[in-house]
């Protein structure tokens, strides 16, 4: 999901009380860094660059590492004439790997005379470039699969990748040989998105979510949950319409039930083990474009990518929602889509601004991110990278899914023309 630069991340909103899914229906709140990003924009209307440094600054406070608002601070220090504090922010901001036009900036003419401007565009260049390996896993056999979503089976030793285009769930073993786990449609089974294997409990979850030209579906979103030794529907959950989740992804607890992030509504939902309706785990709109999610190592709390904005760091029993990054770390966690706990470390796949990566964020002892490594960034096979299972040999992640040229697509009812689809390992 790509989201314009005003949506940005909002921490310390008091969440909803886990009820009903009545508390996840109730108007998205208003967020502080939202608020602070448009006071940000009408002081640099007015020149006025003292409130515009105050506001971003402020903003920062709420999204560390959100690199278009690292921008925006440099562009409030060269107005100001404080020329060497914009230039530690560029030339931090150059090993990002973002697409950046600084040339065309205005805003940060001041430094173009300086003899430091050469070296940040170049290292911006630099952070572009390629980087890391990959193993080859398989290529899907299907044309137009068009997956965003993928799981590992331990016990099979198989995959399943869900299909946005098709609507259906495939089972692939390693030689990418696949067979249907739901035909086209099964179950009202919608275009599928995140999935996610119960070990302990041999099952699988997916959840799906209605194309917006769908005019019988538009706003629906359903969670599935299949018995993977039986392949039998376990229990399935469709929202009404009119609710507007958006389910994204979804991630298992150690209790068997499962949360479920709402892209729309800005939130995480709670599922119980034996279905019914989800409770509402945090305030609607306090995890804008929710995507995401994983148990972090302590098991009481939930890290979920606020896809704009960076990792948050969620209380499972409070649903306290914080930034999960150390403040000046060094790089962003925005534009998250897979985002997984792996031997005590988060891996991700992010999408944001062109990075088109797989990286690992170092964990702290207070659970905030501290670190970030880069495992393979932008190779020439790369289109929409999204989500990824980690499995006893590596991390496999979906390299090329095309869901931003299907969804992009002019004419709807063309299905067809993207290709073939394949994921690929690195190692965390």
């Amino acid at each position: 999901m790509v989201l314009s630069e005003a949506a940005v991340v909002e921490a310390g909103v008091a969440p909803a009380t886990p009820d009903t899914i009545a508390a996840s229906l109730l108007p998205p709140v208003r967020h502080p860094v939202e608020a602070l990003y448009e006071e940000a924009v009408a002081a640099a209307g007015r020149s006025d660059w003292p409130a515009y440094l105050s506001a971003v600054e402020r903003a920062l406070d709420a999204a560390p590492g959100h690199p278009a608002l690292e921008r925006r601070r440099a562009e409030a220090f060269a107005q100001l004439g404080r020329l060497d504090e914009a230039v530690v922010v560029l030339r931090g901001l150059a090993g990002w790997g973002l697409k950046f036009k600084l040339e065309d900036n205005e805003l940060l003419a001041p430094l173009r005379a300086r003899a430091d401007w050469a070296e940040i565009a170049s290292l911006s260049a630099a952070s572009l470039a390629p980087a890391g390996a990959t193993t080859m896993t398989f290529t899907l056999p299907l044309d137009d699969f068009i997956p965003e979503g993928i799981a590992w089976d331990l016990r099979r030793d198989v995959f399943y990748m869900g299909s946005v285009a098709q609507r259906k769930i495939v089972r692939v073993d390693r030689a990418g040989a696949c067979t249907d786990v739901i035909a086209s449609g099964e179950h009202g089974y919608l275009e599928g998105l995140g999935l996610a294997v119960d070990a302990a409990r041999d099952r699988l979850w997916a959840v799906s979510v209605a194309a917006a030209e769908d005019t019988l579906q538009a706003g629906r979103s359903a969670v599935h949950v299949f018995d993977l030794a039986t392949g039998a529907l376990a229990w399935s959950w469709t929202s009404r319409a009119e609710d507007a989740f958006g389910f994204n992804d979804v991630c298992v607890l150690p209790d068997g039930g499962a949360v479920v992030s709402a892209s729309e509504r800005g939130l995480v939902l709670r599922f119980g083990v034996d279905g019914g309706a989800p409770v509402a785990l945090t305030a609607p709109g306090a995890v804008p474009a929710a995507n995401g999610v994983c148990v972090a190592p302590d098991g009481a709390h939930l890290y979920a990518s606020a896809w704009g904005l960076g990792i948050m760091r969620v209380g499972l029993a409070d649903g306290v929602v914080e930034p999960a990054c150390v403040a000046g770390a060094g790089f962003t966690t925005v534009g998250v889509d897979g985002l997984y706990l792996v031997d005590g470390s988060l891996v991700a796949v992010q999408n944001y601004g062109g990075l088109d990566r797989v990286v690992r964020f170092g964990l702290g002892g207070d659970g905030l991110i501290d670190g970030c490594t880069v495992l393979v960034s932008r190779q020439p096979s790369f289109v929409d990278p999204t989500t990824g299972a980690p499995a006893r040999d590596g991390f496999h992640f979906i390299a090329n899914s095309y869901v931003t040229p299907f969804f992009e697509r002019t004419d709807k009812a063309v299905r067809t023309g993207f290709g073939k689809s394949s994921v690929m390992r690195v190692q965390p």
